[in-house]
């Protein structure tokens, strides 16, 4: 990688490069990865529990997107500087009083307007409550992990998108471009996944072929997927202005975290019943019909409202 021509590209433009150096590195690793495993399979329990090995076979699809991930943070590591990526202190995760609370007002909006609308859902009959009988102590310690999960999720999703990808797009382009363009990547990256069944043995080309049907199923289910990748575009223009109201990821961090803590707690005590209308309460995904976009829509002026009391009626948001 040629650093002094790294410094001369755009900000934006090395996020799409970077994003693309980082598939083509990790299917050239995938194949010794997969040896690796290999190696410790079916004999390690904990391996054949994560990666669900059953009858000689797992899906590889799951393993690949751990190495994108790894891959992407120590390259993160190691061309922190020409990537120009800054400290978590300049990127809005700086310790200073009232962090904790930004955090908490976060959650509590992003759990209570999720709260809201799917009991609106359950009143219509579109859910269903389903209380399985569970032990007090199982259901403390998954109600932990669940909040576990969602925090852990959050942090290092926002990190991401609006502490890395989102200011870096803010350093090329006006603030109502970054938040589009930002968030498309943020929705269309969901999307870039494939179940691929592998068994013990050499797979020299596996990570290309994960990454190609990854992208030939974003092109061939664009109409199914539309509805999801719309709530999802939603979803990061919400996280984005919260960012950008703020000035900080605390807020937007205990946003994100509250959604995912109720998705999570939703797929476990909650059944979709199937309705007429898909396209206006959507399906078992909450995000997919009218009314989820609407949700989200209430909840990017809610921002506006909650940041603005906090801040004493100071605007800090940059868009135009």
């Amino acid at each position: 990688m040629n650093l002094h021509l790294l410094t001369e590209i755009k900000q934006y433009k090395k996020v799409f490069l970077l994003y693309f150096f980082v598939l083509f590195l990790s299917c050239l690793l995938a194949p010794v990865v997969k040896e690796c495993l290999d190696a410790f399979l079916p004999s390690n329990a904990f391996l054949t529990h994560i990666l669900k090995f059953k009858n000689g076979s797992y899906d590889f699809g799951k393993v690949l997107r751990r190495i994108i991930l790894a891959v992407a943070v120590l390259i993160a590591i190691f061309f922190r500087k020409p990537l120009k990526i800054r400290a978590f202190g300049s990127i809005g995760m700086k310790y200073y009083e009232g962090w904790l609370g930004q955090l908490q007002m976060g959650f509590l909006l992003g759990v209570g307007v999720f709260i809201v609308y799917t009991s609106f859902l359950c009143s219509t009959g579109v859910w269903i409550l389903q209380w399985n009988a569970i032990s007090i102590g199982s259901f403390i310690i998954g109600l932990f992990e669940t909040i576990l999960i969602a925090g852990v999720v959050g942090c290092i999703e926002e990190t991401l998108f609006r502490g890395f990808i989102l200011q870096s797009f803010l350093q090329d382009m006006r603030p109502l471009s970054a938040v589009c363009v930002s968030s498309l990547f943020y929705s269309l990256l969901h999307f870039l996944k494939a179940k691929v069944i592998v068994t013990q043995g050499l797979y020299p080309f596996v990570g290309f072929v994960v990454c190609y049907q990854s992208f030939k199923n974003i092109v061939v289910q664009l109409p199914a997927i539309l509805p999801s990748a719309i709530g999802l575009f939603l979803i990061g223009v919400v996280l984005s202005y919260a960012y950008l109201r703020t000035r900080s990821l605390y807020f937007s961090i205990g946003l994100h975290a509250g959604w995912v803590f109720l998705i999570k707690t939703n797929d476990s005590y909650l059944r979709y019943a199937s309705t007429n209308y898909p396209w206006l309460y959507g399906d078992d995904d909450v995000i997919t019909g009218l009314l989820g976009w609407f949700m989200l829509i209430v909840t990017l002026f809610l921002v506006y409202l909650v940041t603005k009391i906090s801040f004493h009626g100071k605007n800090t948001a940059r868009i135009g």
